[in-house]
């Protein structure tokens, strides 16, 4: 179910988000809702990959070493 949100941004943001929302074919509420989603979905990947890490990064380094086989650290 879509949800509607009020942001109140100032007009440079605004021009801003016109003139992407018009090259992009769409309105601004439809650009705005885009970018918003594409920035909660990116946080939440981060956040899910940071899990990974912190749960599975020691194991990894001990299978496979702190260094890449150029010896570059990882």
């Amino acid at each position: 179910m879509a949800r509607n949100i009020e942001v109140p941004v100032d007009d440079e943001a605004y021009a801003a988000l016109e003139a992407e929302a018009a090259r992009a074919g769409m309105t601004v509420p439809e650009f705005a809702g885009k970018t918003l989603l594409n920035d909660v979905n990116r946080r939440r990947f981060l956040g899910a990959a940071r899990q990974f890490v912190d749960a599975w990064g020691p194991t990894f380094d001990e299978e496979f070493g702190r260094t890449r086989p150029n010896g570059a650290a990882a």
